[in-house]
C-alpha cells in the first residue's frame, strides 16, 4: 500500500471500529479489532480480528482469533493458525478484488469476512 492510503485505511479503521488498537511491529501496523461479525449462520457470530498492513504490500491482511462452523455447519477449508503480534490467529484465504485507491477499510474487512457465507 502507498503511505497516504496507508493512512486512510487507519483513520477509517478507526471511525468503523471504535474499540479498536494500533500497534507498530517492525515495518508493520497492526490493527487490532475486538469484535467483527461473520454472516448469519456461522458460530461463533463473532470473533476479534487482526489486519496487518505494511507500506509496498498489495493488500492488507486480515487474521481472525476464532474460527467459526460454517452455515451449514462444517468447518472452513484453507484455514491456518498463524502467529501474530504475539498471538495465534487464523488466516483464510479468499479471492477479493482490492484497489488501495478506490475501497475502503470497512469494505477490506467485511469482503473478507463474506467469504463464511460460502459453504463448502
Amino acid at each position: 500500500m502507498k503511505a497516504h492510503n496507508l493512512t486512510r485505511f487507519i483513520e477509517e479503521v478507526a471511525a468503523a471500529y471504535p474499540e479498536a488498537t494500533r500497534a507498530v511491529e517492525g515495518s508493520k501496523v497492526l490493527l487490532s479489532i475486538p469484535r467483527v461479525s461473520f454472516p448469519a449462520g456461522c458460530a461463533p457470530a463473532q470473533s476479534a480480528a487482526l489486519v496487518v498492513l505494511e507500506e509496498g504490500q498489495a493488500m492488507p491482511q486480515l487474521f481472525i482469533k476464532e474460527l467459526p462452523r460454517l452455515p451449514n455447519g462444517k468447518t472452513p477449508r484453507s484455514c491456518s493458525p498463524a502467529p501474530v503480534g504475539g498471538d495465534t490467529c487464523y488466516s483464510f484465504s479468499f479471492n477479493q478484488p482490492w484497489d488501495e485507491n478506490t475501497h475502503t477499510a470497512l469494505q477490506f474487512v467485511e469482503g473478507r469476512l463474506r467469504r463464511f457465507a460460502l459453504n463448502e
